[in-house]
């Protein structure tokens, strides 16, 4: 019911943000799987991905400002 009330465009918002949710928990089951703990290597090498990604993002906002 709470579906029917939200306006047209919100729609595909929730369901990117939705996904969204869903690549991050999978990056999270991915990174710790098994309990396995990664090299500090590795995690660095996912932490500069992760930040570059980040860097990405700020740069689509400030382009559509």
């Amino acid at each position: 019911m709470e579906e029917e009330k939200k306006k047209p465009a919100e729609a595909p918002m929730a369901e990117e943000l939705r996904q969204l949710g869903q690549a991050f928990s999978a990056l999270g089951r991915t990174a710790f799987q098994g309990g396995r703990v990664l090299s500090v290597e590795v995690l660095r090498s996912v932490r500069g991905i992760v930040d570059r990604a980040r860097e990405e993002i700020e740069k689509m906002t400030k382009e559509q400002k």
